[in-house]
């Protein structure tokens, strides 16, 4: 994390709890050059995982859809499930 005072690269987390609703987080840190404290507010990012088709179109990954391929694979296959 860079410093917003000095440009530093370097810091440490001095506090870290959950924001609000628990989908951010608020950490305190202070700088490690100039000893200046700043806050940050982290969250994670929901992006869905797409999987691209033969074909070149994209649709969303679907879990079932693959569990269904593992357990038609290892139907006539000395596989314990």
């Amino acid at each position: 994390m860079r410093c917003p005072y000095c440009g530093f690269q370097e810091d440490r987390v001095i506090d870290s709890r959950p924001f609000k609703d628990g989908s951010s987080i608020r950490r305190r840190r202070e700088c490690l050059k100039c000893g200046k404290r700043f806050t940050t507010y982290e969250r994670i990012e929901d992006i869905p995982i797409m999987v691209i088709k033969k074909d070149g179109r994209r649709e969303p990954f679907q879990r079932q859809k693959l569990l269904t391929g593992l357990i038609k694979a290892c139907e006539k296959r000395p596989v314990s499930m």
